[in-house]
């Protein structure tokens, strides 16, 4: 395979692995960024097949976000610079991320892929997908050197791209969930440890007050989203985004899921900064919920119209946010929270 359609960073990952069979369906060719992991093919291939997709027209690209030039060889960059849209979703995530590999994964890395694009004589898209909040946490919160590196990452890209004239489109998915159908996800942490420990009895307060929300997102409306948007003339220099903007406060969502589980509910609410002081206290170990994932909940609405307009244009259908946060914690269940498959990569590279 000498040229491409597409290029995705991240393909691996968590919405990158759900974008492939959405690009291949179509008859796409698409590279796929891989560090260190080309024997991995097969599996991503089998699973692509799995869900509609076309595995045998993914083309492996070792490299890393981390090293110059994406550590590709140079036959390898000429086929990355075939690509007409680079889809970059690639990023370091976790808990605890060292400034190091938040610097040069999301931030160095991101500005890597924009060098690539503008060096790409077929471009037609690039395609940044980013934090959905675009404000600095509140000092009371831990530091979340994923959140902060995003959000860097996010003004470097636009910088570049208007320096260089590459057409851009930024995307920024809430906290993304499983499949909206099936529930199905790849990524155990976040919202899945919320639901733990609720399951486990060990969520004993809900966080914040009544306005407080997680705005979740089904992983296959921003798959379908990005695949669709990236070939539209009118969303070259537009931002999105991506959530589902009916989802409940924090609190009655969490009570509807307790509901299905057939589980107490919390009733009492604490205020963020107290939740936060318990979690660094001790708490963190026994309920499983790890300080830094607060960052994903607050109090602030998002400007969705545009998102919602294109979404019902390129014939997606949003999903009721307490189905899909009762189908997502099914699957939760019947995998043990990622126990009973392979599939949990919390690191998408």
């Amino acid at each position: 395979m000498r040229t491409v359609d597409a290029l995705v960073t991240g393909g691996t990952g968590f919405i990158g692995r759900w974008l492939l069979p959405e690009l291949t369906a179509d008859g796409q060719r698409v590279a796929v960024l891989m560090r260190g992991e080309s024997g991995r093919l097969g599996e991503l291939r089998s699973w692509v097949d799995a869900h509609k997709g076309r595995g045998d027209l993914l083309h492996p690209l070792p490299g890393d976000l981390a090293a110059p030039g994406l550590r590709l060889n140079a036959d390898d960059m000429v086929v990355a610079r075939t690509a007409r849209t680079i889809f970059h979703l690639g990023a370091a995530m976790s808990f605890g991320l060292p400034d190091a590999v938040a610097r040069d994964v999301n931030v160095e890395g991101s500005l890597r892929v924009a060098e690539l694009a503008a060096d790409s004589p077929r471009l037609q898209r690039l395609v940044l997908a980013t934090g959905f909040q675009h404000r600095r946490a509140p000092f009371w919160m831990p530091d979340n050197k994923y959140h902060d590196s995003k959000l860097e990452a996010d003004t470097a890209v636009r910088e570049y791209a208007k320096a260089h004239a590459i057409p851009l489109t930024v995307v920024h998915p809430g906290p993304v969930v499983g499949d909206s159908r099936t529930g199905e996800t790849t990524q155990f942490w976040g919202w899945p440890d919320l639901v733990k420990a609720l399951w486990r009895g060990r969520l004993p307060v809900a966080p914040g007050g009544n306005h407080h929300w997680m705005p979740l997102v089904a992983v296959n409306y921003v798959a379908g989203f990005i695949a669709g948007a990236a070939s539209l003339d009118e969303t070259v220099g537009q931002d999105y985004w991506l959530l589902h903007d009916s989802t409940p406060p924090l609190g009655e969502l969490i009570a509807a899921v307790a509901g299905y589980l057939g589980v107490s509910a919390p009733t009492l609410h604490l205020p963020m900064p107290l939740v936060v002081l318990g979690l660094r206290s001790g708490l963190s170990r026994w309920t499983g919920l790890d300080p830094e994932a607060l960052v994903f909940i607050g109090t602030d609405r998002f400007p969705v119209a545009d998102a919602v307009r294109l979404a019902e244009q390129i014939g997606l259908t949003e999903p009721d946010p307490i189905e899909l946060a009762c189908t997502t914690t099914r699957f939760l269940l019947d995998t043990d929270f990622g126990a009973k498959t392979s599939s949990e990569r919390p690191h998408s590279r």
